[in-house]
């Protein structure tokens, strides 16, 4: 009966050390990618090492790992397959400059007391960018209508997009493609791209400065309100407008392409009408003004149809055009 008794006690004792030694090899094993290889003694395993640190690298980002074990004292050697890496003791930091399909980091540790040792691997997928980030698309917008802008980014294993406009909010989904519909009243448009590595979340935005169709408005034409005989006037035309306006400056049947005219009026006559047309170069939408201006020395005598017989205006053109 005793006998029984102890043989039962002997096998729940062998039973529950089996238990304890499955424990202690699963928590050695359940690291991501990584494999230990122990020496043993009667006693069982030696040491219990693991790697610590993400499992993944980044090209040109720096990365850092340590390898941890259960030893009082020890000594460590830490490695890399990477040109740049640098071990000290149980620490171990490279960059990586250019994109591989793996990164091996092993770790070697040798118990100063019992001299056993134990290997520990921890193999990394390597990650690439986002890098070189740009946006594709039209240089120019009209209000109201539609445009399609595309982002693209060098990504492993890949990026997601997501876009701004202005100062609104980020707005992302499936794809790298976005459209955009100006305002009447925007004069340019900010269209800003982020683009997010889909496993390390490190992401990088390129922005571009779109401008909108505008004008022409405003126009107005800058110079003097009373001319003397004689003498050479200058008057220039300017309005807003987006991307540009060409301009046309005109007296009379006189007209000539600029912005720009010097006028000189060599008979007596009570006023001139100076008229600038603007064209938007993109739109081809047009504006005009017109100016009166006055003229000194005028003779009351002179009659009218004498005054149309002798006058003469001369345009001199003092600037090219501006298209």
């Amino acid at each position: 009966m005793d006998k029984t008794y102890i043989s039962k006690q002997e096998g729940l004792k062998l039973f529950l050390l089996w238990l304890l030694f499955l424990a202690g090899l699963q928590l050695v094993l359940s690291a991501d990618g990584e494999t230990t290889e122990l020496d043993y003694n009667d006693e069982g395993p030696s040491l219990n090492c693991t790697i610590v640190g993400p499992d993944y690298v980044t090209v040109g980002v720096p990365s850092s790992f340590g390898c941890y074990c259960r030893c009082d004292e020890c000594t460590y050697s830490m490695s890399a397959d990477v040109p740049s890496a640098q071990g000290q003791d149980y620490m171990l930091a490279f960059v990586l400059r250019s994109w591989k399909p793996a990164v091996t980091v092993n770790c070697t540790v040798t118990d100063s007391n019992t001299q056993g040792t134990a290997t520990v691997t921890k193999h990394l997928q390597v990650l690439a960018g986002p890098a070189n980030v740009t946006i594709s698309g039209p240089d120019l917008m009209t209000p109201s209508m539609k445009y399609t802008y595309s982002c693209h980014a060098y990504c492993r294993p890949s990026c997601t997009y997501a876009w701004r406009a202005d100062k609104g909010p980020w707005v992302g989904g499936p794809g790298n493609v976005v459209s955009v519909s100006p305002k009447a009243d925007d004069k340019f448009k900010i269209l800003t791209c982020k683009a997010t590595n889909t496993v390390s979340g490190l992401y990088v935005t390129a922005s571009e400065n779109i401008a909108v169709v505008a004008g022409p408005s405003e126009i107005q034409i800058k110079g003097p309100e009373l001319i003397d005989i004689g003498q050479k006037y200058r008057f220039e035309c300017s309005c807003e407008c987006l991307p540009s306006c060409q301009y046309a400056m005109s007296m009379g049947s006189h007209t000539v392409r600029g912005k720009v005219v010097d006028i000189t009026v060599d008979h007596p006559q009570k006023s001139v009408m100076v008229t600038c047309k603007a064209e938007n170069i993109a739109s081809k939408k047009s504006a005009s003004v017109s100016r009166t201006i006055q003229v000194k020395g005028l003779n009351s005598s002179t009659r009218p149809e004498e005054t149309s017989a002798v006058l003469l205006v001369t345009f001199i053109i003092s600037a090219v055009f501006m298209l």
